[in-house]
């Protein structure tokens, strides 16, 4: 539970006074929360002004996600403000300078308060622009759908709008386009996003009518509300944001990861780091003149994009985009759509927060470095996950989660999913440089402890990768965590058997049987998106180059995908996974069975990333190239962002490969 802050009068909430209720006193108080309205639940800072609020300015800290403060303070001292504007030329030399907000120059006098912003010389500009992309927006009913399938299914991915409010700004911009008012520029290109972000995870049914009604691809369709987003963006300057732009942003970053193109959600999540750091969200700055909604929020904001920061350099051996010695931001309190009936129910951003945590006990444990060797730390962040893991909600355990809520409340699912993988992801990564180099090269002598660990750390990250795929394909196959973890996992345990030359890594066998299963995973995702057909490639042709693996999976017995025009052939697929797999998509006439399913018949004839083509010519039109040779390995985008040489291939690949895909050592 947040504190009520030193600077808050401990008076009942704006909406208690004006409802003559007794309130609680905390934030959000018992009366907001049960009428559902908590972001409206707001207390007076000391030093208000005798006259209450109009109605209109009471609500607008909810409406407007800039951060208006909700009263103005007296002050019996000279202030730097005159009737010519002089206070303007002050706050501009500030700005001028970039100063941050928070740096001691913004005390000097009653300045613009953080948030608050006039309107600059290209807000007219992006007001036109507005006007430009209108032509791109489908009819109401259509947009009402993207709108609700975002709020009821995709935002529960991460939890970066609160939904309350999002309706609220939703409605009131219908009704400004229907009265021919001029329409915001930020919240049309945050209403853009949201649109192009739904599109990517429509339900099967849902794409069918949308594809009939509009005559276009739901790919087509995405890509339109993005180019519509970007033509707005282009309007706006770095140096007057607010919090609505972050939001954008972050959503750009989410949309380019669906699309498979990590390294530009990696470049746009710097931007949008530097965004938030503009609005002083890292330092908690201005939060004094602030409502406690637009503090939470603020606080969400900055937690995600920790969490996508330490991830992305964490696996991907990417720089970190914000200081790491400096970690002491403040978490949000979550008591905004907590239960207040039900101590079981926790908010939709628990999962967000709870990563945040995570991120946060292991940076202070390795600091700046990416790849753990001593001893000491390897331990203490195997003590600190395992402390995690045991002090995990009842819903998120690990072993016999509480699955009571499921039903009521499905986003509990994917979310126990993600967080597990993520939590296997952070221990595994510890234990990497144990599984890909000689068992002779030790550095210390718990070696093999580290390297059986790591074994057993990626075998049940494949099983709960496992579950991830489950649960998300065919329809959600574009979340990059589906991909990844199965992906990154199982190169890692290639690498471990090629490796293994005295033939003594624990559980080898079990490793060779999970590696075919990784792969028929990711021959499925092959046919859904171009990051599951790029990562099938790069598998399929190392496991083809160490016979140990191939014997296994032999080249002919892959399965092969028919285009829509040429019907499936009856040979059966490879050999399933020792889990059982979902259906695999094929073309309505080789399983009718499935028009009754829920996957749509339509659904296999409208791939997300317009990939309906043979995988075997698509490997042929797409060499793999020299292994180890990061000059010749064509990943098809891949090898900027994946960490080649963590593997320790390059005497094995030096042998080189025949026509066949074997080595010729």
């Amino acid at each position: 539970m947040q504190p009520l802050k030193e600077s808050r009068a401990t008076t009942s909430c704006t909406e208690c006074q004006r409802r003559k209720q007794k309130c609680s006193r905390e934030w959000p108080c018992n009366h907001c929360q049960a009428r559902k309205v908590p972001h409206l639940c707001q207390f007076s800072v000391k030093k208000v002004q005798q006259e209450s609020p109009p109605e209109s300015a009471r609500e607008s800290s909810s409406n407007d996600a800039r951060g208006l403060k909700r009263s103005a303070p007296e002050s019996a001292e000279p202030q730097f403000v005159s009737q010519d504007g002089d206070q303007e030329e002050l706050e501009d030399g500030l700005k001028m300078w970039g100063y941050m907000p928070g740096h001691v120059h913004y005390k000097v006098g009653a300045l613009e308060e953080p948030g608050q912003r006039k309107d600059s010389p290209t807000e007219g500009t992006a007001s036109d622009a507005v006007e430009k992309i209108l032509h791109v927006v489908p009819p109401r009913s259509i947009i009402d759908a993207f709108v609700n399938h975002f709020l009821s299914t995709v935002n529960y991915r991460y939890t970066a709008i609160y939904g309350p409010t999002l309706a609220e700004q939703y409605v009131q911009w219908w009704a400004d386009r229907g009265a021919g008012k001029r329409l915001p520029p930020e919240f049309t290109c945050l209403l853009m996003r949201i649109c192009a972000y739904s599109v990517q995870f429509l339900t099967p049914s849902l794409r069918k009518m949308i594809e009939f009604e509009l005559a276009c691809s739901s790919q087509t369709l995405t890509e339109r509300f993005t180019a519509a987003a970007e033509q707005l963006s282009q309007n706006f300057s770095a140096s007057n944001t607010c919090l609505l732009r972050v939001q954008e942003q972050l959503l750009k970053c989410f949309w380019l990861k669906s699309e498979s193109k990590i390294v530009e959600s990696w470049h746009v999540l710097g931007s949008t780091i530097r965004q938030a750091q503009e609005l002083g969200m890292d330092k908690d700055a201005g939060i004094e003149v602030m409502s406690e909604f637009d503090i939470e929020m603020r606080r969400r904001l900055w937690t995600l994009l920790f969490v996508w920061d330490w991830q992305m350099s964490a696996w991907l051996g990417r720089p970190n985009l914000i200081d790491q010695k400096n970690l002491a931001f403040e978490l949000p309190s979550l008591r905004l759509d907590q239960s207040t009936t039900d101590p079981r129910l926790l908010s939709p951003f628990a999962h967000m927060a709870l990563q945040a945590q995570l991120g946060r006990t292991v940076v202070a444990t390795i600091g700046d470095t990416h790849h753990v060797t001593e001893a000491k730390h390897i331990l203490a962040i195997e003590s600190a996950c395992q402390g995690f893991i045991d002090g995990l909600p009842p819903i998120f355990r690990i072993e016999n989660p509480d699955t009571s809520l499921d039903e009521a409340h499905p986003y509990f699912v994917f979310q126990r999913h993600q967080l597990h993988c993520v939590i296997f992801l952070t221990m595994l990564n510890i234990h990497k440089p144990y599984l890909t180099r000689e068992r002779q090269d030790k550095m210390t002598s718990q070696e093999d402890e580290f390297r059986r660990k790591g074994v057993e750390i990626a075998l049940r990250l494949l099983k709960k990768s496992r579950n991830l795929f489950d649960h998300e394909f065919p329809i959600n196959a574009k979340f990059h965590m589906v991909v990844f973890c199965i992906f990154d996992t199982a190169t890692l345990l290639c690498s471990a058997i090629i490796h293994d030359h005295d033939d003594d890594l624990p559980q080898r066998e079990q490793v060779k049987d999970v590696i075919q299963s990784s792969l028929d995973m990711l021959h499925q995702l092959s046919q859904t998106t171009k990051l599951g057909a790029t990562s099938y490639n790069f598998l399929y042709k190392l496991v083809q180059a160490t016979p140990e693996l191939a014997v296994n999976f032999p080249a002919d017995k892959r399965q092969r995908q028919a285009s829509p025009s040429v019907p499936a052939p009856a040979t059966p697929a490879h050999k399933p996974a020792p889990a059982p797999a979902p259906a695999t998509i094929a073309p309505p006439t080789t399983a009718p069975e499935l028009l009754a399913s829920e996957f749509d018949a339509h659904a296999p004839m409208t791939m997300t990333d317009d990939l309906s083509f043979d995988i075997d010519q698509f490997l042929a039109q797409n060499p793999f190239g020299s292994v180890g040779d990061p000059s010749a390995l064509d990943m098809g985008g891949m090898e900027q962002i994946w960490d080649w040489d963590n593997l320790h291939l390059d005497g094995y690949t030096q042998q080189g490969w025949d026509a066949h895909g074997n080595t010729s050592g």
